[in-house]
């Protein structure tokens, strides 16, 4: 009778065995799923950053050009202003200048 009840005991326990083995394969199958999932997000993700970050790199260098084509055409512009003073002109200039920095 005792070596029934102690069959029976270990019949159990390895069903119980059984069970766990089972629900550890489980869950080890269900953390390798989400381990690639978020490795294809996480890929997904850098890509799109990547691209956003170009795209703004794109941008930026588009809108330094423009500023420096600007800045190109205001110096342009002012040294033809300047080219175009006489000498004369010039002295007085230079002559006012040299007032504000020479003392009295």
């Amino acid at each position: 009778m005792q070596k029934d009840i102690l069959s029976e005991v270990i019949d159990v326990e390895k069903e119980i065995q059984k069970g766990l083995d089972v629900e550890k394969e489980k869950s080890h199958d269900w953390l390798e799923k989400v381990k690639k999932e978020t490795e294809e997000e996480l890929v997904r993700e850098e890509k799109n950053i990547k691209e956003s970050l170009n795209k703004s790199i794109e941008v930026a260098k588009k809108e330094a050009e423009l500023k420096a084509v600007e800045i190109v055409k205001q110096t342009e512009a002012r040294a033809q202003r300047l080219a175009k003073l006489n000498d004369q002109a010039l002295v007085d200039i230079v002559g006012k200048q040299i007032t504000r920095i020479l003392p009295g």
